[in-house]
């Protein structure tokens, strides 16, 4: 008999369910997907093409050798011209470092629905004809030979040092660009690849100019003024000016006057900039109410600070590199301000040096009482009392890391023991306590009681437990075997031999016990947090960065990460009160990395059912590097969780690292 029921991989058929898939996968999955059939191919190929970063996944490759002989025919420029051609209409989100991209984009006649454009560094986009063609003109310029290159700058044999070269033009694209552009230096750059720049600098403006009714971000790279000057800075302003929804500006390529930049733009609300572009000639001169977002790339005097806030009456987030100096810290605030404090509700200050601790808690701090969130390279004390004391408002407070790994012992500045305690004991609102370098001593942290009893995410290490090594624990654990019966003097020493063992034995048990009792008390500490979601009690302990160092010396070193967990830590066991945390029903962040934590199998499955909600384990994560030896107890302990809960991902706080790269930025901005 035939059934009218539909099977379950009908489901697959479903516009309506396919569809729903496009904004969740990655490029590499949505380019399987279109191949799967023709109704897949038709609904997720608008995606796969609405967001194009030709720095990922096979654009680098592609592009690197358009050019190449090989690739005529293949996935040459006109391979790319007509899938631009083709496929430009689905774009929204285009980031692009080349200017291959950037001249089918604009000629190709569909691009023109994008919503975001941003230029990386344009000048180092070289293909493999390029860079061979650099090397012959730097081989040319700095030889004595007779013989000359038609295609290389002329070799400079006048007396003196060599003049700077001006770089060849090419043709202007359209009218627009008459008595606007302006050649740069050739430095090494052949005539080919100067013209090329030429061209490339008027595709990106003619491509904004496509773009007016769409765009709504767009960055302007440093390349843009090294591969073609604006002699009239009015032509940007005018372009921007035409972009009728752009809400996000990001500027590196020259200084624009803030000023009229705000009032030819009334409906820009982030704007991120180089500080040159904001200080001196360019500081803000009057107000503008439209901006909410301003990010700083620069050393920023406290007189700039002060005088962005009263022309951003309504300025929510500023994030900025530091402050300049302890000179420079002006007692003015109150005039420049005209003491109205700013409405100012989140802060990101990427360095926060000892030095300026005390003028920042007290010059700045009390002029922001409407700050919810705060992110520091380093919290330090006099900032942290300021904060419990003036901002009353506080949600968030963030630790920002700027190193490749965290690893504990190489920590040149490590933050005060117990500074997170000022806060945790002050601010009644905080939510999010983001610190993991911060260390709290378990008898400091039961003296003083936490004003922040809904606390959603607590990463800190918690130290100061007197712990027993597996030595003393076994010494401990273990009984005398019965001597055999001697005379004279062997009899005094087994006395003797004895009597010392017990005292060990006993000062162990009363350091065992004062463990017992610390641990249970900081557990039904934790317990009351019943909001919890994230609790991180540690982070990678281990030399992950010598390592790296060492492999990439010798190839053939087996890996051996040097390092020990912190003794003095918490013992997350079932014995030691692990069990006191069923109250955590919110959890789904537990991290344990760096914990001398002895978690077993009980504890492991206790966990499983006790945390409905979990979804990160730290602590028990596979090693990135190649060739590493893992630890088989803990690889078994994550299969046995694996089975328990396969919806439990095991992660690490640091961010993944590889062999050949040794120097990384982690924080993000």
């Amino acid at each position: 008999m035939f059934s009218n029921q539909p099977r379950p991989e009908d489901v697959v058929r479903l516009p309506e369910i396919v569809a729903l898939l496009g904004p969740y996968l990655k490029a590499p999955d949505l380019f399987s997907c279109i191949q799967v059939c023709h109704l897949w191919n038709h609904l997720l190929t608008p995606w796969l093409w609405r967001s194009i970063d030709d720095s990922e996944n096979s654009w680098p490759v592609i592009l690197s050798n358009h050019k190449n002989p090989e690739s005529i025919g293949d996935k040459d420029t006109d391979w790319i011209r007509a899938n631009f051609a083709k496929y430009g209409h689905h774009i929204r989100e285009l980031t692009s470092q080349w200017g291959v991209i950037l001249e089918v984009a604009n000629t190709c006649g569909t691009c023109n629905h994008l919503e975001s454009l941003r230029i990386g560094d344009l000048s180092l986009s070289k293909t493999r004809d390029d860079n061979h063609d650099s090397s012959n003109n730097n081989s040319s310029s700095g030889s004595h030979g007779t013989g000359t290159n038609t295609n290389t700058v002329p070799r400079y044999e006048g007396p003196g040092l060599r003049p700077l070269n001006e770089a060849t033009t090419g043709p202007l694209l359209s009218p627009i660009f008459e008595g606007i552009l302006q050649p740069r230096q050739a430095q090494h750059r052949t005539v080919a690849r100067q013209k090329q720049d030429w061209a490339t600098a008027q595709h990106f403006w003619l491509l904004v100019r496509q773009n007016t009714q769409s765009l709504f971000s767009l960055r302007l790279d440093a390349s843009l003024d090294w591969l073609c000057g604006i002699s009239k800075v009015g032509f940007i302003f005018d372009t921007l000016a035409s972009l009728e929804n752009l809400v996000n500006f990001e500027n590196d390529m020259l200084p624009l006057d803030p000023n009229i930049l705000l009032e030819r733009l009334p409906g820009l609300l982030s704007y991120r900039t180089r500080l040159r572009f904001l200080h001196g000639d360019y500081i803000l001169t009057r107000p503008f109410n439209q901006l909410v977002y301003l990010e700083i790339w620069g050393s920023v005097p406290s007189q700039t600070f002060f005088t962005l806030l009263k022309y951003l009456p309504n300025l929510n987030a500023l994030r900025m590199e530091e402050f300049r100096g302890t000179l420079d810290f002006t007692l003015g605030a109150h005039l420049i301000l005209e003491n109205i404090p700013s409405r100012l509700k989140t802060l990101r200050l990427l360095y926060l040096y000892a030095r300026v601790d005390e003028l920042f808690a007290n010059l700045v701090i009390p002029w922001l009482p409407h700050l919810t969130e705060i992110s520091l390279g380093q919290l330090r004390p006099a900032t942290a009392r300021a904060l419990g004391t003036h901002c009353r408002k506080l949600e968030v407070v963030k630790q920002i890391e700027v190193g490749t790994t965290i690893y504990q012992d190489n920590i040149k500045h490590k933050p005060t023991v117990n500074t997170a305690s000022i806060l945790l004991r002050e601010c009644a609102t905080l939510k999010v306590f983001d610190g993991i370098s911060h260390t709290l001593e378990a008898n400091h942290m039961l003296k003083y009681p936490w004003a922040c009893r809904n606390l959603e995410t607590f990463r800190c290490q918690i130290i100061g437990i007197p712990r027993l090594t597996i030595a003393e624990q076994e010494f401990l654990d273990s009984t005398d075997v019965e001597a055999e019966p001697s005379d004279g003097d062997d009899d005094i020493d087994d006395e003797s031999d004895g009597s010392v063992k017990n005292v060990a034995r006993t000062a162990l048990a009363k350091t065992k016990q004062r463990s017992l009792e610390l641990q249970l008390q900081v557990m039904d500490h934790l317990a009351e947090l019943t909001s919890l979601k994230v609790l991180d009690l540690g982070y990678e302990y281990r030399d992950i960065h010598g390592a790296q160092r060492k492999k990439a010396q010798d190839p053939n070193w087996p890996v051996k990460i040097e390092g020990e967990p912190t003794l003095d830590s918490l013992e997350l066991t079932l014995a030691t009160g692990l069990d006191r945390l069923s109250s955590l029903t919110q959890l789904e962040t537990f991290g344990f990395e760096g914990v001398n934590y002895r978690i077993g199998k009980p504890e492991l499955s206790w966990m499983a059912a006790a945390w409905p909600k979990l979804k990160v384990l730290r602590g028990l994560h596979e090693d990135d590097l190649q060739n590493v030896v893992e630890d088989p107890e803990r690889t078994k302990l994550r299969e046995y969780m694996r089975d328990l809960r396969v919806d439990v991902r095991h992660a690490t706080l640091r961010p993944k690292v590889t062999i050949d790269t040794l120097h990384q930025e982690k924080g993000q901005w």
